[in-house]
């Protein structure tokens, strides 16, 4: 074997190999490369899958690295870290299966090695006689995405095709019986004894029995879900066949009542052809009774024929007249419509002369009120034509502009000085509030450096003034948080006893007093946003959140703690806000620190280190750090310790005075800053106020400068208007003379129209009286037709008067034939509808057997009589009572449903049977195979057992249910004891260590997979269980015929057995392996040693 860590394309050639004769030797004779085209051969015993080479490339720690295993045994030893695992991890993952088998990283990706983009496993697996050349199987994993890339004999193939490859050769790396690395030796000790039987099993027996125990869970599952549906089937047909006999009695009297009913259903059925058969009768007889009553009223009509006819003329000229009547009411009615809108329009024509008398009313009204302003025209032109002989006013506009333009000047020259002394004095206002807040920031800074909060402060800003600003602008914005936020603990926390100081310092890092501590998600983010993303500060200081747990927790109580020689836990020496403590116990752990000022002893170390609960102590000047690997027992136990100096920042120390005159120095200098701007702007401010005076003085003489200038300004322009209004009034005076003129035609015109008005008016009137006329001729006319229409309607009622008798004759026959007529019609319905009923009925199925007895009604028989029929049938049913009216529809029901649960009772039965007895075949063909193959396990388990001096068995704890079905191991490792099961409760961890691999030896010449990979199982054994391990296992794993075994440790004892049939692989590797192998030739390494040991 040979791995080294060699850069890529300076490793050696193949043509180069050699073998050398001892154990740490490549042997690879007649070897050569794959990828050249040729085959490679090995000695014949290696079994068919077993690995002949594994080549790894980028792969965890390993540049370039290539294995060559030897058929049987491979010790594969170096030291931690060296990459021994990551063999375990090629095999795994370079034979198709994952991560998860290994229990160590869960992505492909995190295998590629740091700083590479990809890794290369290649392994080569024995092939079979009949095969010509051995299979070569290759794996990339790219690390981007986390995928992978397939080779089978140097052809690109697929996953599955690589699954199958190793499925044909019973490669089991998933059974832990035959592949155990070092992150599951912890899942093999968990192992049930149920699981630990199916694995051994996929290790050790034919795959046909691990099909026939499968089916015989199968099965047997199955017969027993089916054994408790056959149970609950037989109990309710038991239920149900009891609850029938019950309701036997009951269904007798529901029968007989069920017989009555029939037969009054029958009797009610017979109802409408009974029905039919009288009413059909009663049709016939008032059908003959209307065709009487019809021919004697056709007799009588033809003999008062003549009289009808003098009754229908004299009607006739009654409706003549009644006609003329009409004709002539229209002609009084249209005559009188006609005055009606006559009449309108005369009052329309009076309204018309109302108003062409208003109107001219209205025109005399209007022209005395025009002479009136005629007048009052005529004297405003005297007035103005007076005013414009006066003389004008004088008036020099920009005399007064001038004037008003020198005030105005004189105005805003003093608001410009003292805006400018404003300006000034703000500015000098501002400097004042910076140098009086710096000077008062300076005396707070000053007073502070005599407080231990001051002197830790200032402590802060010499170890990082970035956190110190940090915290400052923390508690400038408090008001942005949802919980306090609190300092580092260097300024935030205290310790108790100045005696301790210097031990609670040595477990903290810079970093644990420089975090700032949130208490909320959100104020972790706002920190996080303002310090690590804003302003970059990121990993000056960390930011961390509390929540508040971990303050009342102790690995164990104070008085135990005492008893081992502490003082107290380390949180008890410290003075702090709870979330600060908190944070602290989850990142310094000082709940769990035990903290003395005193030196501890021998004996009082290993007390502590029995106590198994206290992994972080303090004690004088010392530190200890306490490391546990629980998966190897309790001697895998490392200490790391170290020392620390005296105290350096939780301590009193005195005030910094030079630091205290810098700010003193700093305060004399603002002081005498802000007097000198104090002395400046006192005569600033008197100056401001006088000109702000001044301008209070100007501002009314330009108001009364304006208002004097408007004054003649008005007048002037008034005077120059004058020549205007006079022209305008002149004008008016016009417009007023001309309209008297146009006054004398409207009043003509008025006239005219009153005139015209008249006329009209006169002419209608006569048209009325014309029409009044009209209408009382024809008043008259309407009176003599209405005095005819009397007379003829008299003739009329007398003749009929005369021949009342043979109208009432008439209207008797009429009604009495109607009335036959109704009667025969609502005979007929029914008897229509009692023939759809008996129609319907006879067409009913069920009704077949009452057919004859419905056609051969007799006459005796009426409704009356079968009502009383069924009334007494009814009576009858009132005595014969039934409690449950669905007992016989539930009791034919229920007896449906134990005929349906008889046949399947039997089916369930059958199946059963069936079932039985092909558990039975497949038991007795698996049983005793199972039996077989245990008991050599057990025969090779007490051998291993009896060649230490101690006992084992191994057998099979059988039960009913098939899924229960375990390995049961008993051993004995002293005389005096019986054979105890193994479990964790019993035996030591060593002697579980030791069981389980002789059990995994046991396995050795029954296993069917061609290779197996234990990874350090001999950790936390004691040197006589390694060194009897050891002896067994070389002798069972290098004989012939077994398969590949691989044995991974960290380290071996000295003078242990070797089988020139095991191979030892040693692993070298790191950053200072030369880059050629063969400068680091272990066998002449090996060699000069013994040269050595001899000589002397």
């Amino acid at each position: 074997m040979r791995t080294n860590d060699y850069p890529n394309g300076s490793r050696p050639s193949s043509d180069s190999r050699r073998r050398h004769n001892n154990i740490y030797d490549d042997d690879n004779d007649n070897v050569q490369d794959y990828e050249s085209g040729s085959t490679r051969t090995h000695s014949n015993d290696f079994q068919p899958g077993a690995i002949v080479r594994v080549k790894l490339t980028n792969f965890v720690t390993y540049t370039d690295a290539e294995f060559f295993p030897g058929p049987n045994l491979n010790m594969v030893i170096g030291p931690n870290g060296t990459g021994k695992s990551s063999l375990v991890c090629a095999i795994c993952l370079g034979l198709g299966w994952g991560p998860q088998h290994l229990g160590r990283a869960s992505q492909l990706g995190e295998f590629v090695k740091h700083n590479t983009n990809d890794a290369i496993v290649e392994i080569e697996l024995q092939r079979r006689p009949d095969q010509p050349r051995n299979h070569v199987i290759r794996l990339r994993i790219i690390k981007d995405g986390n995928h992978r890339e397939w080779w089978l004999d140097g052809k690109k193939t697929s996953h599955k095709a690589v699954q199958e490859v190793t499925r044909r050769y019973n490669i089991q790396v998933d059974n832990l019986c035959q592949f155990l690395p070092q992150d599951k030796v912890s899942a093999f000790a968990a192992l049930s004894p149920v699981e630990l039987l199916l694995q051994t099993q996929r290790a050790a027996a034919p795959e046909l029995m691990l099909q026939q125990h499968e089916k015989l869970k199968e099965l047997s599952k199955g017969q027993k879900a089916l054994e408790a549906i056959h149970e609950q089937d037989k109990e309710s047909l038991r239920n149900w066949e009891s609850r029938q006999e019950g309701l036997r009695g009951e269904v007798e009297r529901l029968q007989e009542r069920q017989a009555i009913e029939e037969k009054v259903l029958v009797l009610q059925k017979t109802v409408p052809f009974v029905e039919y058969k009288i009413t059909r009768a009663a049709h016939l007889f008032n059908k003959a009774k209307k065709e009487a009553a019809q021919a004697k009223l056709k007799e009588l009509e033809a003999r008062v024929e003549p009289t009808r006819q003098l009754i229908r003329h004299k009607e006739d000229y009654r409706d003549q007249v009644t006609t003329v009547v009409k004709c002539r009411e229209t002609a009084v009615a249209r005559f009188e419509h006609q005055a009606a809108e006559l009449q309108k329009t005369i009052e329309t024509l009076d309204q018309n002369i109302e108003d062409h008398n208003s109107e001219a009313k209205a025109e005399k009204e209007n022209e005395n009120k025009r002479r009136a302003e005629l007048t009052k025209i005529r004297r405003k032109i005297t007035e103005l034509k007076a005013r414009a002989q006066e003389e004008p006013v004088e008036f020099n506009a920009a005399e007064w502009n001038e004037k008003i333009r020198a005030k105005e000047k004189e105005l805003r020259d003093i608001n410009i000085e003292a805006r400018e002394l404003k300006a000034e004095h703000e500015i000098m206002m501002g400097q004042g509030r910076i140098v009086k807040k710096s000077l008062n920031d300076a005396n707070i800074e000053l007073a502070s450096l005599n407080t231990q909060e001051g002197q830790q402060l200032s402590i802060l800003e010499k170890l990082s003034r970035e956190t110190a600003e940090a915290w400052k602008w923390v508690q400038e914005n408090t008001d942005r948080f949802e919980k306090p936020v609190y300092g580092p603990p260097l300024i935030s926390c205290s310790v108790k006893d100045n005696r301790y100081t210097a031990a609670i310092e040595s477990l903290f890092r810079r970093g644990d007093y420089l975090a700032i501590t949130t208490q909320t998600p959100g104020d972790h983010k706002i920190l996080s946003e303002e310090f690590w993303g804003n302003r970059g500060v990121k990993g000056e200081f960390p930011i961390r959140r509390s929540d508040g747990s971990g303050l009342n927790e102790r690995p164990m109580s104070a008085q135990e703690l005492q008893k081992l020689g502490m003082d107290g836990w380390a949180i008890d020496f410290i003075d702090g806000p709870e979330a600060v403590l908190s944070m602290l116990c989850s990142t310094v752990n000082i709940n769990k620190t035990g903290v003395t000022l005193r030196d501890i002893s021998e004996d009082q170390y290993n007390a502590i280190l029995g106590a198994e609960r206290l992994n972080s102590v303090v004690a004088g000047s010392q530190s200890y750090r306490i490391s546990r690997r629980r998966e190897y027992g309790p001697q895998a136990v490392s200490t790391s310790t170290s020392s620390f100096g005296p105290a350096t920042h939780w301590v009193d120390q005195p005030v910094d005075n030079s630091a205290k005159d810098e700010i003193q120095r700093k305060i004399n200098s603002l002081q005498s800053d802000f007097d000198t701007l104090k002395a400046r702007i006192t005569p600033t401010r008197a100056k401001i106020t006088e000109l702000e005076n001044k301008a209070k003085e100007v501002l009314p003489e330009i108001k009364e400068l304006r208002e004097e200038k408007a004054v003649q300004q008005r007048a002037r322009t008034e005077f120059d208007g004058l020549p205007t209004k006079i022209e305008s009034a002149e004008s008016d005076l016009a417009a007023k003379e001309t309209e008297g003129s146009e006054y004398q035609a409207r009043i003509r015109n008025l006239q005219v129209k009153h005139d015209s008005t008249v006329l009209m008016k006169a002419k209608q009137v006569l048209e009325y009286r014309n029409v009044i006329e009209k209408i009382r001729s024809s008043h008259e006319d309407l009176l003599e037709a209405q005095i005819r229409l009397i007379e003829a309607k008299s003739d009329v009622e007398s003749l009929k008067i005369r021949h009342r008798d043979i109208d009432q004759k008439l209207e008797n026959e009429q009604r009495i034939a109607k009335e036959a007529e109704d009667i025969s019609k609502v005979a007929k319905r029914e008897a229509s509808a009692a023939l759809a009923v008996c129609q319907q009925l006879r067409a009913d199925p069920e009704n077949a057997a009452h057919l004859d007895a419905w056609g051969k009604i007799g006459d005796d028989i009426t409704l009356d009589s079968l009502q009383d029929e069924i009334r007494a049938e009814q009576a009858k049913l009132e005595f014969v009572h039934a409690n449950n009216p669905n007992a016989l529809r539930d009791f034919e029901k229920r007896q449906s449903d134990i005929d349906k649960m008889k046949e399947k009772i039997g089916e369930a039965e059958r199946r059963i049977n069936k079932l039985s007895r092909k558990i039975k075949e497949i038991r007795d063909e698996w049983e005793p195979a199972l039996d077989t193959l245990i008991g050599e396990i057990s025969t090779a388990f007490a051998h291993n057992f009896e060649e230490i001096g101690c006992a084992g068995e191994v057998g099979v704890h059988k039960d009913e249910d098939f899924d229960l079905w375990a390995v049961e191991i008993k051993v004995k490792f002293r005389e005096t004891e019986p054979l105890q099961i193994l479990d964790q409760h019993r035996q030591s961890g060593g002697e579980r260590s030791v069981s389980t691999i002789f059990y995994l030896m046991s396995l050795q010449a029954l296993a069917r997979a061609p290779f197996r990979v234990v990874d350090e199982i001999n950790q936390g054994m004691d040197p006589r269980n390694e060194r009897m391990v050891h002896e067994r296992m070389v002798e069972i794993a290098c004989k012939e015929h077994t398969s590949q075994y691989f044995l991974i440790t960290p380290k071996l004892l000295t003078g242990l057995r070797y089988d020139e049939r095991m191979k030892v692989l040693c692993i070298a590797s790191g950053e200072h392996m030369p880059g050629n192998y063969k400068k680091l030739d272990i066998s002449k390494i090996i060699n000069i040693r013994k040269s050595i040991m001899a000589s002397g």
